[in-house]
């Protein structure tokens, strides 16, 4: 092999490795992506992912289709009987609906299976529990990331919760369904 040819080889070679680079990156993003997406949705309130039709509510429709909202420190978090559901004892330091409730405790069971995990003992969290059975409530944990902006999920929410109180005490569940 003469030293012209073994050069043109060598750089066929380099020209391989610099297409082949992008494409690699490319994999490796993709990768990393449905990684952290998986991971946000297990860690991030998981009750906002799953809301089913109350996902499409505005704020004031999932305060008019809650049975209660309310602002404290997980207690409990374990099984609800035979079902695949969880049981979660809620410790109220605020109650913003029923408004001006005396309630000290808060008792609810969500749906989803692996909601210990997300409903931590100890957990401060602000809560949005449906008045329809079955439906999983909308939870937002402190040191969470907020669903929109920067700051904390349980700061973020407790705003938007006592801007939408006002409207929603107008609107009754059926009225509030595709609000938003």
């Amino acid at each position: 092999m003469t030293l012209r040819q073994k050069n043109e080889s060598t750089e066929q070679g380099a020209s391989r490795r610099r297409r082949w680079l992008p494409v690699a990156l490319a994999a490796v993003l993709v990768l990393g992506g449905v990684a952290g997406t998986e991971y946000a949705l297990s860690e991030q309130g998981h009750a906002d992912v799953d809301a089913g039709e109350a996902g499409s509510l505005s704020a004031e429709g999932l305060v008019a289709c809650a049975s209660a909202v309310a602002e404290g420190r997980v207690a409990e978090a374990g099984p609800a009987g035979s079902e695949s559901a969880t049981r979660v004892v809620l410790n109220v330091d605020r109650a913003y609906k029923p408004a001006g409730s005396d309630t000290r405790r808060l008792v609810f069971v969500t749906p989803e299976p692996d909601a210990e995990r997300y409903y931590r003992v100890g957990a401060r969290m602000l809560v949005l529990v449906p008045s329809r059975e079955g439906e999983a409530p909308s939870a937002y944990r402190h040191g969470d990331a907020p669903p929109e902006g920067a700051g904390d999920a349980l700061e973020w929410a407790r705003a938007w919760v006592k801007k939408a109180i006002p409207q929603s005490e107008r609107l009754e569940c059926a009225e509030s369904e595709g609000v938003g």
